[in-house]
């Protein structure tokens, strides 16, 4: 058993190591780019910028449909400063040019078209997606890139749903479209900020559906780090927890549901087990394995950050853990504008309410209401007596988990609600499938693809 545990972590670590040379050696290749490939896209991207608003609400008066251009500027920023001949100085540092006097938006202009220098730094985040923007930015402006997400976006979630639907999963394929229509998914591809994860998270689904995706967990770490390490590598702290609860929920779905109904229609037979375990090892194993999956996934992830933090004190000669330190307490026990104690109550309340339809008047009220009335009436009215409670329990458990972030990063999620709230996705999705699993709606006959 030690010998199997020592070769595991082993393998982790090895694997953590490669990917961090990799998505490091991406970054430090974007930065070769040169500016005048990317200057006339930029300058494009930069009027764009200055004709919309930092925060402008895509439904008026409706707060969770802010489409977050701040962030944007200040990513383009980043790209535009990345230099070649400092490349690891440059993709550690993150720096941009800023202006207290000035929008970031302007401050962008400002410095595409005098050519300032960089003279903010953001390096707490590793920013990795400026490399990826760096280089469509070489052949595409801000514009082209929010359109070639959307059809990226559509196509992937569109192939979702069809092979779910091919494969009969009603009950996962509804699952998956109500957390996107209850997160808004239409709205994310309009801000580069929000659309990271998802991209992550879609990629991760068709993953995890194929039948070649492998059934024992311990096999199945190695995907929850790469996801964990490379949802940090791109991602701003937005709503990062998808990529972790999202595929959980999917799995934990399909490990139960789809071998019984393959089992039932003959398809498949049952291994016998070489090892028939115990009543107490049986009840336990299905939770070992969901927290050392979510144990590896926060690894990954964690570990990213101690990386960069790292990497930027040796690139810049100094230690950044007092700037980073100082970011943390604000973001968990910041007082902001209305008082830690306020935040701290009002971050669940202000996020719940942002789902989709709650947030759009007293009729989008009352509809949204009505949806989480109606699932509760299926799962109490027409459950069955035959459901699986350790699966029920694990949904529920993994459903509630965006809210304990929302509690832990109060600052952040109150301040932040506007992209934040589409953690609960996965909350929506666990909701759907416990009723499913409650009310007996499994998996339909169907070959697997």
């Amino acid at each position: 058993m030690r010998k199997e545990t020592g070769k595991t972590i082993f393998g982790l670590s090895l694997v953590f190591c490669l990917t961090v040379a990799l998505l490091l050696g991406l970054l430090l290749l974007s930065t070769q780019i040169p500016k005048t490939a990317i200057a006339p896209q930029m300058r494009t991207s930069a009027e764009y910028l200055c004709e919309h608003p930092l925060f402008g609400e895509a439904a008026e008066g409706v707060g969770s449909t802010k489409i977050d251009h701040y962030a944007d500027a200040i990513l383009l920023g980043i790209v535009w400063q990345m230099d070649g001949s400092a490349a690891f100085r440059s993709a550690m540092e993150a720096s941009y040019y800023h202006s207290p006097y000035q929008n970031e938006n302007e401050n962008l202009r400002d410095a595409v078209e005098k050519d300032l220098p960089a003279n903010q730094q953001y390096l707490r985040y590793w920013h990795g997606s400026a490399a990826f923007v760096r280089v469509l930015m070489s052949f595409l402006t801000l514009p082209q890139i929010y359109l070639w997400h959307r059809i990226l976006l559509g196509g992937l979630l569109l192939a979702l749903l069809l092979r779910l639907l091919l494969r009969r999963d009603w009950v996962l394929a509804i699952g998956i479209a109500v957390g996107c229509v209850g997160s808004s998914l239409w709205l994310v591809p309009r801000s580069l900020e929000y659309t990271w994860v998802y991209l992550i998270l879609l990629v991760q689904l068709h993953i995890v559906i194929s039948p070649r995706f492998p059934r024992d967990w311990k096999k199945r770490l190695v995907f929850f780090l790469v996801s964990g390490m490379v949802t940090n590598y791109l991602d701003f702290l937005t709503c990062e927890t998808l990529t972790l609860l999202v595929p959980l929920l999917v799995l934990l779905w399909r490990d139960h549901a789809w071998p019984a109904r393959e089992t039932e229609s003959g398809r498949q037979k049952s291994p016998m087990p070489a090892h028939r375990p115990s009543n107490k090892e049986e009840k336990n194993a299905p939770w070992k394995a969901l927290l050392g999956t979510a144990a590896v996934w926060l690894l990954g992830y964690a570990g990213m950050f101690l990386v960069k933090w790292l990497l930027a004190g040796i690139a810049l000669g100094t230690s950044p853990l007092p700037y980073v330190l100082e970011h943390i307490e604000e973001r968990t026990i910041g007082a902001g504008q209305v008082g830690f104690l306020a935040e701290f109550l009002l971050a669940i309340p202000r996020n719940f309410r942002s789902l989709f339809p709650l947030d759009y008047g007293i009729m989008g009220l009352i509809l949204g209401l009505a949806a989480i009335v109606l699932l509760f009436y299926l799962g109490y009215v027409y459950h069955s007596k035959g459901f699986d409670g350790g699966l029920a329990t694990r949904l529920l458990v993994v459903g509630l988990i965006p809210y304990l972030r929302y509690l832990g990063l109060a600052n952040h999620s109150y301040i932040h609600y506007f992209f934040t709230y589409r953690a609960q996705m996965a909350t929506l999705l666990a909701a759907v499938l416990l009723v499913g699993e409650l009310t007996g709606w499994s998996v339909g006959k169907g070959d697997s693809i």
